[in-house]
């Protein structure tokens, strides 16, 4: 109930179906995008869609890393900040992903747009044990299935009718850059009531 109660949990929630979950989605309709929008091959287009996946090997770990690094010097503020420019940073990769006139053009704004998403995944992760130290398990959880429900609800848009791929994809950016702004202007800051020396000692040994 701890977890649940506080807004935070659901902040991050929304962050996580906004990087986790847009991977998860990316990863089933990339092949079928470039193949439609671009006439790749196949085995091309599929190639091109497991970068996208392969980048998880380094670029989440990333996220993590830089987001330990800021935490040290701004604390769980400045971890909340990271992940807010991350999201709008991939949001807008998105959108001009799904703007490309080019395969080429459309390659880099996916490899573009695939580092903000991966690197969200690690520093959304990076606050998650910050929010409640009495409750860990269960903030995780909530936000770890923010992530699944994301891409289910993401993935109604690519079976519609009445929107392109392309249009799916755009639509999905904007509301990736809006949830940004959104973690950006939250406070996670830590309560008072805790020992701030106690907190800059954790941060110093994440």
């Amino acid at each position: 109930m701890a977890a649940l109660k506080d807004y935070r949990t659901w902040v991050l929630a929304l962050a996580y179906a906004a990087c986790f979950g847009i991977e998860i989605t990316v990863d089933n309709v990339a092949a079928t995008f470039f193949t439609d929008q671009f006439g790749a091959s196949m085995i091309m287009a599929g190639a091109m869609a497991s970068i996208f996946g392969g980048m998880n090997i380094f670029a989440r770990a990333l996220g993590g890393f830089v987001s330990d690094k800021v935490g040290k010097s701004y604390g769980l503020r400045g971890k909340g900040i990271l992940l807010g420019a991350l999201l709008v940073l991939e949001g807008i990769g998105i959108s001009l992903f799904a703007q490309s006139q080019t395969l080429g053009l459309a390659i880099a704004a996916m490899l573009l747009f695939a580092l903000f998403l991966k690197m969200a995944n690690g520093g959304t992760y990076g606050i998650v044990p910050f929010i409640n130290k009495d409750a860990i398990g269960s903030v995780s959880g909530i936000v770890g299935a923010g992530g699944n429900i994301g891409a289910m609800l993401v993935g109604f848009l690519f079976k519609s009718e009445h929107l392109t791929y392309a249009d799916a994809f755009h639509y999905i950016g904007i509301g990736v850059a809006v949830i940004g702004l959104l973690v950006f202007i939250t406070r996670f800051q830590l309560k008072r009531s805790e020992n701030t020396e106690t907190v800059k000692q954790e941060f110093q040994q994440a």
